[in-house]
């Protein structure tokens, strides 16, 4: 017989054994996979830091003090965050602080296997100074906030304090942009994936103001999405095409300036469109959907609608010129577009022998050792050839419609618009981009893929991060094409 005593004893010994045996492997593998993550972390601000010297323009631009001093400020400062990374998602995190200080739309990151995004059941815009609920979830376990209602803090911090010094350090620190704010908004409600924040502490509770003027405490429960966020913050593309509205009034949907080679036959077939319409009294060019790409199509669809010598006029600044950062890396991305450049229009086309001369040249000036090398000031329109070219053009009136998410060659094209007198602008404030553009990209030791620009703007009449805001905002569902639609032409 065995004593009490001996019965704990023996417990006590088997317990002992057992987290001996089976717990160390556990904990092990925890600190393995924290290792990876750390190292790859580090491995992949140090590939980033790298290529940013190497071959980015601002790094060697001694008047700008601000982003050769992030270079290796922001480099430390992430560094030091990595020591907390324990996941992929963390690792995403302290990455997408790195480069968020460079406040560059063209310097970034797409990881692949980002996992999935929660949230609390909805999703606020901005109108105005306020933060309005305006999409919530068709059910939720909890009461939601309606519609319309204004959220005026979470956990006791307003919020525009959270936005700012815990959201937006990892997103996009241009709060100078309205249309930073209108993205930071989303993120209030939202555990992204897509942009985590390292260490995030998720509100608890929200003070909101009811659209009839009460206030009321909710509660905020956090689930992870089962597909109906992914609607709301997905950004609809329209396909691109020519529509009658008729009485003399058009609809071109500017939303895709990265066609592929099938749909480069529709826009062929767009463009012989738009230069019949000579005759038109409006012409309302919707750039929604449109994040940038080759402002090539952006110049094709111009000269087809207003004439290869007004376009030119206007796209040709008297002082502006590109200066290439000479490095292997702008070489090599240079010779990637010569073989896309020759897929998509052909070796006799005026866009591939532009491309194929200045990766020669640029395969000289890096034999020569140069740092720069400068473009030819070859405009947009002498590049197109003859696909876009209207020698009538129409004389009506222009009217341009845009989204928070407009930038880069988006940006180019509404610089060419707006140029045109008598055009009106409508629609939510563009994003905008820095001096910096045409960017090249590289897989991380991690498999995420980087990107950064490669030549820098000299003289461009649009400053650095600058953008658009239209004479007319519209408050409602800008993804809401019929919605849309009625308005602007409620506006003309």
């Amino acid at each position: 017989m065995i004593c009490n005593a001996d019965v704990f004893l023996l417990r006590r010994l088997c317990l002992t054994l057992f987290m001996l045996v089976v717990l160390p492997p556990l904990v092990l593998a925890d600190e393995v996979n924290t290792k990876h993550w750390r190292d790859l972390t580090v491995n992949d601000l140090s590939v980033i830091r790298q290529l940013i010297i190497t071959s980015h323009p601002g790094a060697i631009e001694s008047d700008n003090e601000s982003f050769i001093e992030w270079v290796e400020r922001g480099y430390l400062q992430a560094s030091q965050l990595s020591k907390g990374v324990s996941s992929r998602k963390d690792s995403q995190a302290v990455l997408n602080f790195y480069i968020a200080g460079f406040k560059d739309g063209h310097v970034g990151m797409n990881q692949p296997d980002k996992g999935k995004s929660s949230w609390a059941g909805f999703i606020l815009d901005m109108r105005g100074q306020s933060f309005v609920v305006k999409q919530v979830a068709k059910s939720w376990p909890i009461p939601l906030p309606p519609i319309d209602s204004k959220v005026l803090s979470c956990d006791s911090k307003s919020v525009r304090e959270i936005l700012e010094s815990e959201i937006s350090p990892y997103i996009d620190r241009r709060l100078n942009l309205k249309s930073t704010w209108l993205h930071l908004a989303k993120q209030l409600t939202v555990d992204d994936a897509n942009y985590p924040v390292l260490a995030r502490v998720l509100s608890k509770s929200c003070l909101v103001e009811l659209p009839n003027g009460a206030r009321q405490s909710f509660t905020l429960l956090w689930q992870e999405d089962r597909g109906q966020l992914e609607a709301f913050l997905r950004q609809p593309q329209p396909v691109q095409a020519l529509h009658d509205l008729g009485d003399g009034r058009y609809w071109i949907h500017v939303s895709d300036f990265m066609p592929s080679a099938a749909e480069n036959a529709a826009l062929d077939v767009m463009l012989e469109s738009i230069k019949s319409i000579n005759d038109a009294k409006w012409v309302v060019l919707d750039t929604r959907g449109n994040r940038g790409g080759n402002s090539l199509v952006g110049a094709e669809i111009l000269s087809a609608l207003l004439g290869s010598k007004l376009v030119k006029s206007l796209d040709v600044p008297s002082r502006a010129y590109a200066m290439w950062r000479v490095s292997p890396f702008a070489l090599s991305t240079l010779n990637k577009a010569v073989a896309t450049m020759e897929g998509d229009y052909g070796r006799n086309s005026e866009a591939y022998k532009f491309v194929f001369s200045l990766t020669r040249s640029m395969e000289l000036a890096l034999h020569e050792k140069k740092d720069w090398l400068r473009q030819p000031n070859t405009s947009l329109v002498e590049q197109e050839g003859s696909r876009g070219v209207n020698a009538q053009g129409f004389k009506g009136k222009l009217a341009l419609v845009t989204d928070s998410f407009c930038a880069s060659a988006c940006l180019d094209f509404a610089d060419v618009v707006l140029a045109v007198p008598g055009g009106v602008h409508l629609g939510l404030p563009t994003s905008a981009d820095t001096l910096y553009i045409d960017i090249g990209a590289q897989t991380l030791p991690s498999g995420a893929e980087f990107w950064l620009p490669l030549k820098v703007w000299r003289g461009r009449t649009r400053g650095n991060n600058q953008n658009y805001d239209p004479q007319f905002v519209f408050n409602g569902d800008i993804n809401d094409t019929a919605a849309v639609q009625k308005w602007v032409l409620d506006q003309l």
